[in-house]
């Protein structure tokens, strides 16, 4: 049979850390007879070689290829290139997994598009994944029609074996900066069809807090004059492969923002060495006066054109300086209430950009009809920065935009958030905005069309004029918030309902979780209502309240008593209670046929997995019926207090039979 798809990975020093990538490969539901993976181990001397000599022995189509330290993953990725024997490719780092379904997608979707590049959904581990190009179905695509191609530049995609092959795709061999990119260039640009797998996490990209594990070119620090090397390396394979005009300027606008600029942001920019920092403005700067024409500049986000601005003055202070200031910008975002229409939950929010260092509301100027940032003073007197600060037109497109993420499903998706931009006057020509919007969360189609179940968290994002800041959901919230914060029961299609709970962990982060209701039915009783259980002429009728919202709908369940060695069915459903106190309110009732015979009898659900006991008890006695729930916690207590009251009179009487006590 012939294979369908090469894995190829690099490894060096990896250590038994390999073998969780080894272990989601051997999980794979693609037939192991139609995939093959070669590990290509780059002169490791931890003894990971030697390591996945014996876990592979007679392993079907693994293998081990030993080469002298190359010291980066080119070398050994060309050398599985030129070994595969596979239709398709895909390259893979030691220290990453896979999806369980991964290569089977991957490889179905490339034939169904007749795709030379499918690239699978992504989740970071200790990182940042790419997340907007995942947010819905894409096939055929090119990065001429679709730029957004350009958000995932990294090569852990599948590739078809006779296109790399034919285009003489390599990587670029020895310690070189920026490898990815510059196999991931060329092949956009000659790929005839570009596809997507969206809606199931097929990679899942890994960073090790142990700065020692795992992918070398994150381990080593950078060199300013070689990493911007590769960036001008860069910068030729655009010239080469495109011509002069607007496709040109957008691609050399891409890696001028994201790598070379970026190099002069954030904490880690702000903590180099001031030598090293001299060379990289120095180099930085000869790049683009000779490399980027101006007019590129007009092709960047506002906040990356105020870097542009400052670096070419050649006066590397005012980078610094906005840097700084760019780093110091944060937000804030409060849950302020709670709303459930049918099955989807309304959380309204306001958000307020802020400076992080005194966490004050960030102020903006205003001159004339123009608005500027806040910067320093010495950075506004420059005429030409001080242009490059303005944010008129940025602050009418400012966004408010709330991520939903799950942890176990690896799942990273966009949830619809809708706002209004306000401004806060703080003196005459001087202020601050506030953002007051609602986040849907759809529980029937909030993951990319399919149910949000499981457990969520929330993050909101301010975007400004190409200036991102985050803020998990959760732990700043108002008291109106919290009186408005209560669960839910939604049907789902073709599935029995599920419990939409919304509350916080033990980082106060807001967490939505959609899963099993039936074990958590008791602690949605109101403290102040208590179950009833009244006869009539066909039995028992059980009505017990509950403190959650339901649509107009029956919800039915099938509920059943357990006593006295009998099991009698009964016909349950929750619905919305008009006569309750609580709001919003639900009732669950049930008619129960008679059941012989004084005692007690337990609520139980029949689910197709099992029974699951609702903590309910039905007690008869001789003149009427009761019902009472079973707190956990209260039963813990009580069981408690007669331990210790039973522990106290035994030390009672070891204490009177040694003497110690009259």
């Amino acid at each position: 049979m012939s294979i369908d798809v090469t894995v190829i990975i690099p490894v060096h020093n990896t250590g038994r850390g390999v073998l969780a990538g080894l272990e989601s490969l051997r999980a794979q539901t693609l037939p192991r007879s139609r995939f093959e993976v070669i590990y290509v181990d780059d002169g490791s001397t931890d003894g990971t070689g030697e390591l996945l000599d014996t876990e592979l022995a007679g392993e079907e189509n693994f293998s081990v290829v030993h080469i002298e330290n190359s010291g980066w993953p080119g070398r050994p990725r060309n050398i599985g290139i030129d070994r595969a024997r596979g239709e398709y490719l895909f390259f893979m780092d030691d220290d990453d997994y896979l999806g369980a379904e991964a290569l089977e997608r991957l490889v179905a979707k490339a034939r169904e598009d007749s795709a030379d590049i499918v690239i699978g959904r992504m989740a970071g581990i200790g990182r940042r994944a790419p997340r907007e190009i995942f947010q819905r179905p894409l096939s055929g695509a090119t990065l001429r029609t679709h730029r957004i191609l350009l958000t995932t530049l990294t090569v852990h995609k599948l590739f078809r074996t006779e296109f790399v092959r034919s285009h003489g795709l390599r990587f670029p061999e020895g310690k070189v900066r920026l490898e990815d990119h510059m196999f991931m260039l060329p092949a956009y640009l000659r790929a005839a069809s570009v596809s997507v797998v969206h809606d199931y996490t097929c990679y899942y990209w890994v960073r090790h807090k142990d700065e020692n594990f795992g992918n070398i070119s994150f381990r080593t620090p950078p060199d300013p004059e070689d990493y911007l090397g590769s960036v001008e390396r860069i910068i030729d394979i655009i010239e080469a492969e495109t011509e002069p005009g607007e496709f040109r300027d957008t691609l050399l606008a891409q890696w001028y923002r994201s790598k070379l600029l970026g190099q002069m942001q954030g904490a880690k920019y702000l903590r180099l060495p001031e030598q090293t920092a001299e060379v990289l403005h120095t180099v930085a700067h000869s790049l683009v006066q000779r490399r980027i024409p101006e007019r590129v500049d007009a092709r960047l986000n506002p906040f990356s054109r105020l870097r542009a601005t400052a670096l070419r003055t050649g006066q590397f202070d005012l980078v610094r300086h906005v840097a700084e200031f760019e780093h110091d910008l944060g937000q804030r975002t409060t849950v302020t209430g709670y709303r459930w229409d049918g099955s989807v939950l309304y959380v309204d929010v306001e958000s307020t950009l802020v400076r992080k260092s005194d966490q004050r509301p960030l102020e903006f100027v205003r001159s004339a009809e123009s608005v500027y940032w806040d910067l320093p003073t010495a950075v506004l007197s420059h005429p030409e920065v001080c242009e490059a600060a303005e944010v008129t037109a940025a602050l009418k497109r400012i966004k408010l935009r709330t991520f939903a993420r799950n942890k176990k499903l690896g799942a990273d998706v966009t949830v619809p958030t809708s706002f209004t931009l306000l401004e806060e006057p703080v003196g005459a020509d001087r202020f601050t905005v506030r953002l007051v919007g609602t986040v849907t969360l759809d529980i029937q189609r909030g993951n990319l069309g399919g149910p949000l179940l499981g457990k969520w968290w929330f993050v909101s994002r301010i975007d400004l004029g190409g200036v991102s800041c985050d803020f998990t959901l959760g732990p700043l919230r108002s008291p109106a918030a919290e009186a408005t914060r209560v669960p839910a029961f939604v049907h789902l299609d073709n599935t029995p309902p599920v419990l939409v709970t919304p509350s916080y962990n033990a980082k106060n982060h807001l967490v939505v979780t959609a899963d099993d209701p039936w074990q958590k039915l008791p602690a949605l009783i109101p403290p102040q209502e208590r179950p009833a259980v009244v006869r009539n002429s066909d039995g028992l009728q059980l009505r017990i309240p509950l403190a959650l919202h339901t649509s107009d709908e029956r919800i039915g369940l099938p509920l059943c008593l357990v006593g006295n060695g009998e099991k009698v069915e009964s016909a349950a459903s929750v619905r919305p209670d008009s006569a309750s106190a609580t709001n919003p309110h639900s009732v669950l009732t049930a008619d129960v046929p008679h059941v012989s015979g004084p005692g007690q009898w337990e609520l139980v659900v029949e689910t197709a997995e099992r029974p699951i006991p609702l903590r309910l008890r039905l007690s008869r006695g001789l003149f009427h019926w009761s019902v009472k729930v079973q707190h956990p916690s209260r039963s813990l207590r009580a069981r408690m207090g007669r331990l210790y009251r039973a522990l106290r009179r035994r030390a009672v009487r070891l204490a009177r039979d040694l003497g110690l006590r009259r």
